[in-house]
């Protein structure tokens, strides 16, 4: 891991209902962003001792109050810690892939995407935001992605899961966009 995270470990603003969102640049090695992650919840949660969900969520096991999810990728790792069970997940801006916007996309975000005057950003928003969800259910990509579905994303994101609330980040310089998910 970067030995300099501890200096460029950034908060970042967002709702105070969502919790504490920390950032921190990292290598491209996939072992040097999950070790940064980890950092990042050290540094924000301590030493609590952590347990697992039979799905594999990891969880505080003296403090059920208190959730976290982490997400890293190219060059970027996140920790975001909430009093409400949460998910997160940051993504670099990606080209469509027609596949996956098939498959995972419904009929209508497919539209958005297609329509938007930047489709790679559309399609990596809205990504995103489908893997903060199944995050915060602790389900995963095992999740059927179709079942959530985003009909807007400005000025609000809205879902069709009413029990979920959503906040998105896009970082310009880098390309990066984050998602977060926290179930009511």
């Amino acid at each position: 891991m970067n030995r300099d995270c501890e200096d460029l470990i950034q908060e970042i603003p967002i709702p105070e209902r969502f919790g504490r969102l920390t950032i921190c640049e990292t290598g491209l090695s996939r072992q040097e962003q999950h070790q940064t992650a980890h950092f990042l919840l050290k540094e924000s949660a301590g030493e609590l001792p952590l347990a697992y969900h039979p799905g594999g969520k990891p969880f505080f096991e003296n403090y059920p109050e208190l959730y976290f999810n982490l997400s890293h990728c190219d060059g970027l790792a996140i920790c975001l810690l909430s009093f409400r069970e949460c998910g997160a997940d940051v993504e670099m801006r990606r080209a469509v892939r027609p596949g996956i916007l098939r498959k995972i996309f419904t009929s209508e975000e497919q539209q958005l995407v297609l329509r938007s005057s930047d489709p790679n950003l559309e399609f990596t928003k809205i990504w995103t935001l489908k893997e903060s969800y199944v995050k915060a259910i602790g389900k995963g990509i095992a999740f059927p992605m179709q079942e959530i579905f985003f009909n807007q994303l400005e000025p609000e994101i809205r879902s069709n899961q009413t029990h979920a609330e959503f906040h998105q980040i896009i970082i310009p310089e880098t390309g990066h966009v984050i998602s977060l998910c926290i179930l009511k």
